[in-house]
């Protein structure tokens, strides 16, 4: 925080003021991609997925890390494509049993895009 202290005149006599101004805050953002690491992992292949096809909307696993400005950015420069909206999901991993152990399914994102009309991602 920086403190100005400056003189004024008001009808003759001086006085002093003294004005605070707040330095502007950095805005945390989170961990910044380069073109060689992808927010994307893979796209995410189950039947309801497959259905969502038809109303123009994709699943995608994705970063932890990742947010819905992220996916976009990446999904229109990756597929050449207009994204409507984004929407996450994330999946809590499960406590499982296997062979008398219990263990822990990892946690994961999922990234509904939904594209413009007429736009189409071709997904093998």
């Amino acid at each position: 925080m920086a403190m100005n202290i400056f003189k004024t005149k008001e009808e003759g006599e001086e006085k002093e003021t003294a004005v605070v101004t707040a330095s502007p805050k950095k805005k945390s953002t989170p961990a910044q991609h380069s073109a060689t690491t992808s927010v994307i992992k893979r796209p995410h292949a189950s039947e309801k997925a497959y259905g969502l096809q038809a109303r123009n909307q994709y699943v995608f696993i994705v970063e932890n890390s990742a947010n819905k400005i992220m996916v976009k950015e990446e999904v229109q420069r990756r597929y050449n494509v207009k994204v409507v909206d984004v929407d996450m999901v994330v999946n809590k991993g499960k406590v499982k049993t296997f062979r008398g152990r219990r263990g822990k399914a990892s946690i994961h994102k999922k990234a509904y895009v939904t594209l413009k009309a007429g736009d189409k991602i071709e997904i093998a």
